[in-house]
């Protein structure tokens, strides 16, 4: 038998399987959109510098698509809009997004690698606290 902590390898892969997820979901819309986007048949500088501005503002597009017409009014913005009109609103605003998602899945991973070392020694996830 080994001796010292266990190595939780199903929680890796689970938060690991979220970020790809999110990085596929972001790479389907980019390509379901379109390379081409004034369909001249070559791919410009500029389409590709849109390919990887829409691959940065994805969490944008994702919260534009959830959000209801009303809300999106408030702002000025026309309710079936998949994008922000402007490029650098839509990544400044998604860059602290993906920060959020990527750090949040961080933060999960340890946070359920925690319960489960408290729960096999009987305790709470945090050295002291009973389990709830």
């Amino acid at each position: 038998m080994r001796a010292g902590p266990r190595p939780r390898t199903e929680f890796h892969w689970r938060c690991a399987l979220l970020n790809i997820c999110a990085i596929f979901g972001a790479l389907y819309t980019v390509v379901r959109e379109g390379w081409d986007l004034n369909a001249d048949g070559l791919l410009s500088l500029q389409e590709l510098a849109l390919v990887f501005v829409r691959l940065l503002a994805f969490p944008v597009h994702v919260i534009m698509q959830i959000m209801p017409a009303a809300v999106l009014g408030l702002f000025g913005l026309p309710p079936d809009a998949p994008w922000p009109s402007s490029a650098l609103v839509a990544v400044l605003l998604s860059l602290p997004l993906w920060g959020i998602f990527v750090i949040g899945g961080l933060v999960l991973e340890a946070w359920l690698e925690l319960s489960a070392e408290g729960s096999d020694k009987g305790r709470g996830p945090v050295r002291g606290m009973p389990r709830v």
